[in-house]
């Protein structure tokens, strides 16, 4: 049989690696028109990338199809989306202190080193947030000035964190009604479906009040299942050792079981 006899394998006949190739060239040579110029430009200026060319590199571009169920339009639509996003809200390329003024001064984010897979351990004191006086606006760049701190930190970890994840631990110790913030917590799980992708690695509900339960119990459903999957609720008294496991007690500060002082909320 010659070669034109042959006949070309469907793509039910490639092996995953094979699609997920093809998806990723497809992908590609659609964002090498005028719009996907347009958004590595955009990631540019934003502060996302150094370069626009980074926009078409394998690593992002698989990123946003793993996010996106390997629909390649999905993710092109995504990237065009994120991109106009990021410029918009972060022209400079950095979210400006400034403008996040009354978050920091709450006091009440930490980043504490990496977990042993490389993820910087982002700790926030729950009972610190005042859901009552925040406005939304200012909550959403506060996020976006931790993920993208977190994102920087991460990028010092390529060997064992090549995903470029974090690892967020959620105190909830003595929170009150004030502190109980749902619209807090949905920009923050639409921040990181929608803008950063693939950056949540795990979170961890620490020492949960009844308030937690009633609102977690309404909002959990609505997440995707890998989100989920994500995310662990740790009694201190009965499941520490849960969050042992995955944080050197070097790293982890001594409130949550670990040998390390707590170090200086992040704005400081």
């Amino acid at each position: 049989m010659t070669a034109s006899d042959a006949v070309a394998p469907s793509p039910k006949q490639l092996t995953r690696e094979e699609q997920q190739e093809t998806k990723i060239l497809e992908l590609k040579a659609l964002l090498k028109g005028d719009e996907g110029r347009t958004a590595g430009d955009q990631l540019v200026q934003g502060g996302e990338l150094i370069s626009a060319a980074e926009l078409c590199s394998d690593k992002l571009l698989h990123k946003w199809l793993r996010a996106r169920g390997w629909d390649v339009q999905k993710a092109y639509n995504s990237i065009l989306k994120h991109a106009a996003w990021r410029v918009t809200n972060m022209p400079n390329g950095i979210v400006e202190p400034s403008t996040i003024a009354n978050e920091l001064a709450c006091d009440k984010a930490f980043i504490q080193g990496v977990d042993r897979k490389g993820r910087p351990l982002l700790i926030i004191q729950v009972r610190k947030h005042n859901g009552w006086t925040r406005t939304l606006g200012e909550l959403e760049r506060f996020c976006c000035f931790l993920l993208d701190a977190c994102a920087k930190g991460a990028a010092d970890h390529p060997e064992i964190n090549p995903r470029g994840q974090l690892c967020a631990l959620l105190d909830l110790t003595d929170m009150g009604a004030v502190s109980m913030d749902i619209a807090a917590i949905k920009t923050l799980f639409q921040l990181l479906g929608e803008h950063y992708v693939e950056r949540l690695g795990a979170m961890y509900f620490w020492n949960p009040s009844y308030l937690f339960w009633g609102a977690w119990n309404t909002l959990s459903p609505l997440l995707p299942e890998p989100t989920r999957n994500k995310i662990k609720v740790i009694d201190p008294a009965t499941q520490a050792h849960q969050l042992h496991e995955l944080i050197d007690p070097s790293v982890l500060p001594v409130e949550y079981g670990g040998q390390a002082a707590l170090g200086v909320a992040l704005g400081k």
